[in-house]
């Protein structure tokens, strides 16, 4: 079973198989949600993978946020 991911600033959607993978993914994951960050997934001109943890966009949070009070019947 594999895990999907995006690459951060494209339409590229990846399938993680590699289980090794996939705990580092997730790990990464849970590092940066436990910081208030959010974790992004980018290419490198070899095609290889690497993550970043960084601060949420503004415009991002303030969509999650109106979702959020959405789902809640608040608007």
């Amino acid at each position: 079973m594999g895990r999907k991911i995006k690459i951060h600033k494209t339409d590229i959607e990846i399938e993680l198989t590699d289980p090794t993978a996939i705990w580092f993914y997730e790990s990464q994951l849970k590092d940066a949600k436990e910081s208030g960050q959010v974790l992004r997934a980018k290419l490198t001109e070899w095609g290889t993978i690497y993550y970043t943890i960084g601060e949420l966009n503004i415009d991002r949070a303030a969509r999650l946020f109106y979702e959020m009070l959405k789902e809640q019947g608040k608007i």
